[in-house]
């Protein structure tokens, strides 16, 4: 704003110089334009000097002359005539600047309103980016609050799983030790089985032995080869003890699916006439598979005991027949049989060995009866090891029958048989339930599962008295509670 006053103060004076100059010039040089005493025009060229002297102390020689005072007077207007076109000049140079000046001063005001707009908007954006700032800043504590938080449940659940990792490792070691704990117990209830088979053995070649020895005895004293009924009760015992050995070691470590059992025994054509096996393997409870295997094994070894004379030749067989049709000959059918026991016994040693090698054969299909109903069963294949064992659980199960056909007592080994209906009800007097642990007779049950055959005697040592009979061993039998059954809820 100072660089554009200057100039105009300048034109301003010399405007106003110009002015006086072209009024007072004229007038001077029409009246008295020789006159010394007139004054000078005003310039910046002329000297101030002779405006202050006074005019009465100018003399004549002093003043200039005439001539001088056209040429200065020419000068002068020149001169002025040079200012006016500057005066012009600066004028319009003025005009231009005050152009500009508005301009600029509109451009200013411009300015100075965007700049008043933008600190608005500045001020604005600050106040939004301080407000977010304290957001940001409160969400930055919440979320360091919130990982703090987590890191510290992270780091309890590391914790949590490291001590379960740790117990679970330790019950690993446990469940190691104690499997080899098993393994050593099976070992040596392995080894203890093979000792007792072994004992089991020599026990039964010594029984055969004493039993031929009082067969000898009784054939020269012309008596008959009874043996007590201890004897027999200690094989049937020992019976029912091979058979439960020979499935717990067989199947007792296997996996059944409830499901396929009832389909696998619809299969198995030697099982078909077994009404309590169905109706035990169409409702398979895994907790007595055990039970359930044990009573589908003396199922299956059940003819033994059922013929007279188990293992009989081809050419011998007729007596088989003959003894059914004499059996209610009661008195003289017993002293028959005993004594075709002896013949068969005592007799040539080719019968003998026909005999021997017949009931070699029966025994060995027995054997494989056993092995292939079991294994269609149970889905395993018997080993090598466990058909040694079961030829020896037969093979004492065959001896056990002849033992008891040979003697004029009647004895009778059998399973209790349901009826038509599948139903086989629990009997106090040739029954044993296994899971009674209350004693409850008075309660009415069914038998669900027959364990071991009973044996009955009837008669006395030597064939009198058919009349009496003894049960001398209750079979083992699993039963299901009427009245449980009953209030059990209906689906």
């Amino acid at each position: 704003m100072a660089r554009t006053e200057t100039p105009k103060k300048r034109v301003s004076n010399l405007v106003g110089r110009f002015e006086q100059l072209a009024q007072s010039s004229p007038v001077q040089e029409l009246s008295n334009r020789a006159s010394p005493t007139s004054p000078l025009a005003p310039s910046h060229h002329i000297d101030k000097k002779w405006l202050s002297y006074d005019r009465r102390t100018l003399s004549l020689s002093s003043m200039p002359s005439a001539p001088c005072l056209s040429v200065k007077l020419e000068r002068e207007l020149t001169r002025n005539a040079k200012l006016r076109i500057e005066i012009e000049e600066l004028r319009s140079r003025c005009t231009e600047s005050d152009d500009v000046l508005s301009i600029l001063s509109q451009r200013l005001e411009e300015g100075t309103e965007l700049q008043a707009s933008l600190h608005i908007q500045t001020s604005g954006l600050q106040t939004k980016v301080d407000r977010l700032a304290d957001k940001l800043a409160r969400r930055d504590k919440i979320q360091k609050a919130e990982y703090e938080r987590r890191i510290v449940a992270v780091a309890n659940e590391r914790d949590m799983l490291a001590s379960k990792l740790r117990m679970a490792d330790a019950s690993v070691e446990r469940a190691r030790v104690l499997q080899e704990v098993v393994e050593t117990a099976d070992e040596r209830a392995r080894i203890a089985d093979e000792k007792a088979q072994i004992a089991s053995n020599r026990i039964l070649t010594l029984r055969k032995q004493l039993l031929e020895l009082k067969k000898d005895t009784a054939a020269r004293s012309g008596t008959s080869a009874d043996v007590s009924d201890r004897d027999i009760l200690d094989m049937m015992n020992k019976l029912n003890h091979l058979v439960q050995n020979w499935c717990v070691s067989s199947f007792r470590k296997i996996k059944i699916d409830p499901r396929r059992m009832v389909c696998r025994f619809e299969k198995i054509a030697a099982l078909q006439k077994a009404k309590s096996l169905r109706k035990l393997y169409a409702t398979f409870d895994t907790s007595i598979k055990i039970f359930t295997f044990q009573a589908t094994v003396l199922h299956l070894l059940m003819p033994i005991f059922d013929a007279h004379f188990f293992g009989l030749p081809e050419e011998l067989r007729g007596l088989d027949s003959a003894a059914w049709e004499m059996e209610s000959l009661t008195t003289a059918f017993n002293e028959w049989r005993a004594m075709t026991y002896d013949l068969l016994r005592n007799g040539d040693e080719e019968m003998k060995k026909r005999c021997q090698a017949s009931q070699a054969k029966a025994q060995t299909q027995i054997v494989e009866q056993i092995c292939k109903t079991m294994s269609a069963l149970t889905g395993t294949v018997i080993l090598e090891e466990q058909k040694r064992t079961l030829d020896a659980l037969v093979e004492h199960a065959v001896t056990l029958s002849q033992l008891l056909g040979s003697q004029r007592a009647m004895y009778r080994c059998f399973l209790p048989q349901a009826n038509e209906q599948g139903v086989l009800k629990f009997e106090i007097s040739a029954m044993e339930n296994l899971m009674d642990e209350r004693g409850s007779e008075d309660v009415a049950k069914d038998v669900r599962c027959v364990v071991s055959p009973a044996l009955i005697k009837q008669g006395g040592e030597r064939g009198e008295k058919m009349e009496v009979e003894n049960v001398l061993v209750k079979a083992k039998v699993i039963c299901v509670e009427e009245d449980l059954d009953d209030d059990s809820p209906v689906d």
